[in-house]
């Protein structure tokens, strides 16, 4: 299916069970692409949109918290006044919340299904630096080898320094160069050397090894995984 949009659940029809269908199409959707080890966009995806929903509902109560309350009836003892907000739901926050009710549980079983798969996935992988770390490791290059495949794939990386759409502030950009056939003669440290005499305006890349025990996806899941380490490396240097 298409991607779920962010405001899903004010888009198109407001009606709980079209609503949803809506949801259960998503979730099927993003399930095929974890069970193939597809893990981004969905993740982070999902991620949005659980968070939007929560927003929402909290938001809901706190506006019903700060209308006035009056009222309904005195249980006892020890005596117990019941109150009931003045500004009743209409239909429009009824259908809304029956929404609400039905997604946000799946969408977090979901989230925490993706998420494991993250963490298990990243037990199967190794990134290791190919020789020495420069003073400026914010930029190089990364040497994918995925399993099961001769050809190392040959990423260039530049992390930048701040940005408010990654956790920790780092955000990695990656650029495709090359693929390289593996031998006994061609190892990460001679690929090293051989990008460093082609490109002469990184005369000392950080250069990192990501070695994957698996055939995962490239672009969905080992590039996504490989940002998040290499911003965690970047930082310790």
């Amino acid at each position: 299916m298409k991607k779920l949009p962010i405001d899903w659940f004010t888009h198109g029809r407001l009606d709980a069970e079209y609503q949803q269908y809506v949801v259960l199409a998503y979730i099927q959707a993003v399930q095929q692409n974890f069970l193939a080890d597809k893990l981004c966009p969905d993740l982070p995806d999902l991620r949005q949109h659980y968070d939007a929903g929560i927003r929402f509902a909290q938001g809901k109560d706190m506006l019903n918290a700060a209308f006035p309350k009056r009222a309904t009836s005195i249980s006892g003892p020890p005596p117990r006044i019941e109150y009931k907000s003045s500004v009743p739901d209409d239909a429009f926050m009824v259908e809304l919340d029956a929404i609400m009710d039905f997604a946000l549980p799946r969408f977090d079983a979901l989230l925490t299904e993706g998420q494991q798969r993250w963490a298990d996935i990243l037990t199967t992988l190794t990134l290791a630096p190919i020789g020495l770390m420069p003073l400026r490791p914010e930029e190089g290059y990364l040497l994918l080898q995925n399993a099961s495949e001769s050809d190392t794939q040959v990423f260039h990386f530049s992390v930048t320094l701040y940005t408010e759409q990654e956790p920790g502030g780092r955000l990695v950009h990656f650029r495709f160069v090359e693929s390289v056939r593996k031998s006994t003669i061609t190892t990460f440290e001679s690929i090293k050397l051989d990008l460093i005499r082609r490109h002469r305006h990184l005369p000392n890349p950080a250069t990192f090894m990501l070695e994957s025990r698996r055939p995962y996806p490239v672009q969905e899941t080992l590039l996504p995984i490989a940002r998040q380490l290499l911003a965690r490396q970047v930082e310790r240097v």
